[in-house]
């Protein structure tokens, strides 16, 4: 009977969320609909497991028992990369970086989303305190985007009074691996004290994509996240860093 109110409450708490991000920030993404889908199949294994429950001795009570043992591992291997990403997410840049590599996000026209301008902010008062630091601004031009997400973030910088002659520009990249790989380029040394700037949620696995790619001297600053897209960034992103893992897009 708990294991069935438990399932419900998740269940609906999931549809909840599914809706309250849709109304508040469209389907931005395709994992959005994870929620959806995880809402439906905990509603309908909450009166599953009802009836399987009324099956003595049942073969889909060792089943269910045998997904249960699936389903403990898996949540234990998503807490270890969670622990991780929030372990990460926590830690602060040293000072007297070469070079402030911040990645890019979505723009709206010509309005940089909310994450996109956590990070360039983040980024900012880096270069603030750091007069002699260098910023990579790393970003191309998607879909509803009038410029570039680099021209969105030089713009910013620009106007609160850092240097263009301080400004690398990457205008290319689509996404987090060509972020770091053109920002190589630009840098033109494995060995320069590099910062990478995104928001905290990104912060792991955009380090260890930066290692990968050749970075010897790598940190990161997390800058924050919209409060309402947390669950579904964090939850994303733990489904993201396991896959690039398998496929060793990360070290």
């Amino acid at each position: 009977m708990i294991i069935s109110i438990i399932s419900l409450v998740i269940g609906v708490i999931s549809i909840l969320y599914f809706l309250i991000y849709i109304i508040c920030a469209g389907i931005n993404n395709a994992f959005t609909f994870f929620w959806a889908v995880l809402g439906v199949f905990c509603i309908a294994f909450s009166f599953l497991h009802r009836y399987i429950m009324k099956q003595e001795g049942s073969f889909l009570k060792r089943m269910e028992q045998a997904a249960g043992i699936v389903v403990l591992a898996g949540f234990v291997i998503f807490l270890v990369i969670l622990g991780n990403i929030v372990s990460e997410a926590g830690k602060a840049a040293k000072p007297g970086a070469d070079y402030v590599v911040v990645l890019g996000a979505h723009v709206y026209g010509k309005r940089m989303s909310t994450n996109l301008k956590y990070r360039i902010e983040a980024a900012y008062e880096y270069l603030e305190k750091n007069p002699s630091s260098k910023a990579v601004l790393s970003g191309g031009q998607g879909s509803g985007e009038e410029i570039t997400e680099a021209e969105a973030m030089r713009l910013f910088l620009v106007e609160k009074g850092i240097s263009e002659d301080r400004m690398l520009i990457d205008e290319t990249s689509t996404n987090t691996e060509e972020n770091l790989r053109n920002s190589l380029k630009l840098i033109g040394d494995k060995k320069q004290r590099v910062v990478i700037v995104s928001n905290d949620f990104h912060i792991f696995r955009a380090k260890g994509i930066a290692r990968k790619q050749g970075y010897e001297n790598v940190e990161g600053i997390g800058s924050r996240t919209v409060i309402y897209t947390m669950p579904n960034c964090y939850v994303r992103e733990v489904v993201a860093v396991l896959k690039y893992k398998i496929c060793g897009q990360i070290k």
